[in-house]
């Protein structure tokens, strides 16, 4: 294997074994398991970027592309700018590179101000404003919106599913949802904080793929340097996302948009059982 190829193999190797996995090595080959255990159930991992911040552009995007990774973009739709304005949110046109390399582009409000504290009259802008700049901007109306700052009660979760088929937020089993049981109204993630390293979270994944949950990630921002809240060194997030894109091809779980793993899901459990 050339020095690219064994690091990815590497990564993975150390994912399997910090959660306690069997691994059987079959040349440059790997399953998850010892020789002879039944066939592991298959999860699925999906990454999800808030805010639509620059970095997550610069980086998120170049190493998904590059290990053919999708995830959902959400996007405050109030504070895109034009691509010649200075801002810290990305423009439409690399908003529409998202879409054109096959990730949902989803909601995050139109300023990403806190829903609950916010009256009738501008939560409901917060939430339909979106929907037309998506539309319009993008070709397709959004589908799932994330509440900024994790921030939902149950007036603001009925308001959002009057607009919305999916909310997700930073609550919920911890980002592991399990199949079938997911209510729409609250898919939880698991945030990739600075504490947290790439071998853990590909545990993470390793560990969907056994239980045959859905495993939803959260990135903000990413950095060169040392992470602190709300970041994640370019180091960790390339290496799970190339530890996803390994498991992807090796088809130990699959990677989908938040909207297209919801519609796999629903299709399932409308399935006759036998």
């Amino acid at each position: 294997m050339n020095n690219h190829a064994a690091r990815r193999y590497l990564l993975a190797v150390a994912a399997i074994a910090a959660i306690g996995l069997g691994l059987v090595v079959l040349g440059p080959h790997l399953r998850i398991g010892t020789e002879g255990s039944p066939a592991p159930k298959r999860g699925i991992v999906t990454i999800t970027f808030d805010d639509a911040g620059l970095s997550q552009y610069d980086v998120g995007l170049r190493v998904a592309r590059a290990e053919g990774v999708v995830g959902t973009l959400f996007v405050p739709t109030g504070l895109v700018t034009d691509a010649n304005e200075p801002s810290w949110v990305m423009s439409w046109d690399q908003i529409r590179d998202f879409r054109d390399a096959g990730w949902e582009i989803g909601a995050h409000g139109a300023h990403h101000l806190p829903m609950t504290q916010l009256g009738p009259t501008t939560m409901e802008s917060e939430l339909t404003d979106p929907i037309d700049d998506i539309g319009a901007q993008i070709g397709v109306p959004p589908v799932s919106f994330s509440s900024p700052f994790g921030d939902f009660n149950d007036t603001t979760i009925t308001r959002i599913m009057a607009y919305y088929d999916y909310q997700l937020s930073w609550k919920g089993h911890g980002g592991r949802n399990p199949i079938p049981d997911i209510d729409p109204r609250y898919i939880g993630r698991l945030e990739v904080i600075p504490a947290m390293s790439s071998a853990e979270v590909c545990g993470e994944m390793v560990r969907a793929a056994e239980t045959g949950t859905w495993l939803v990630l959260l990135f903000h921002t990413i950095v060169a340097g040392e992470p602190v809240a709300y970041e994640v060194s370019e180091a960790v997030y390339t290496e799970v996302v190339t530890c996803l894109g390994l498991l992807t091809r090796r088809g130990v779980v699959e990677n989908m948009t938040v909207r297209d793993a919801m519609a796999l899901i629903t299709a399932q459990e409308r399935m006759p059982t036998q």
